[in-house]
């Protein structure tokens, strides 16, 4: 079976056969009209979102960088040397409380599954002194910052399979 979205009213039929209500086609080569317009491409993409992050694809983080120039030309290399895609980006200057000279960088990005999200995780741990998964690692199961902090979460933790880590 092909992979097809459609609202659930169009999908009636399909429904019955799989629940077994259609004995009579049991074995029997069928077509099946599958229809409806009706979905909202909005509340679609909104699923899609979702179900990216619960599987670890998506990745929300932010990340204190360099303010001179090229430093968050730096950050988008060092992601794309990863191999990850961004979808997202802001940088914030007036709200950060480091050296005047940094500049908070907020990055959505999807990347190929779970493993390579933490790989992701990983290099920009080793990279950068602050860095903050604080969505992902909510909706993966963690409650931890990535930082230089009395409670770091030690990356490598990750591939050992440690999949919560609760600190206060």
């Amino acid at each position: 079976m092909e992979k097809c979205v459609v609202e659930g009213a169009g999908a009636i039929g399909l429904a019955a056969i799989l629940a077994g209500h259609l004995p009579e086609l049991r074995n029997k080569r069928v077509v099946l009209i599958l229809c409806g317009g009706n979905i909202d491409t909005t509340i679609l993409g909104r699923c899609l979102d979702r179900g990216l992050t619960a599987d670890g694809r998506l990745i929300k983080f932010s990340v204190v960088a360099s303010d001179r120039p090229g430093g968050i030309a730096e950050l988008c290399r060092l992601l794309a040397d990863v191999g990850v895609s961004i979808k997202d980006i802001l940088h914030e200057r007036a709200w950060i409380t480091n050296d005047i000279f940094s500049v908070k960088v907020k990055v959505v990005c999807e990347s190929r599954d779970l493993e390579h999200s933490k790989q992701l995780m990983k290099v920009l741990s080793e990279r950068y002194t602050s860095v903050n998964f604080g969505d992902f690692m909510d909706s993966q199961g963690f409650r931890q910052r990535l930082s230089p902090s009395p409670n770091h979460l030690d990356v490598n933790l990750l591939e050992q399979g440690v999949t919560k880590c609760f600190l206060e």
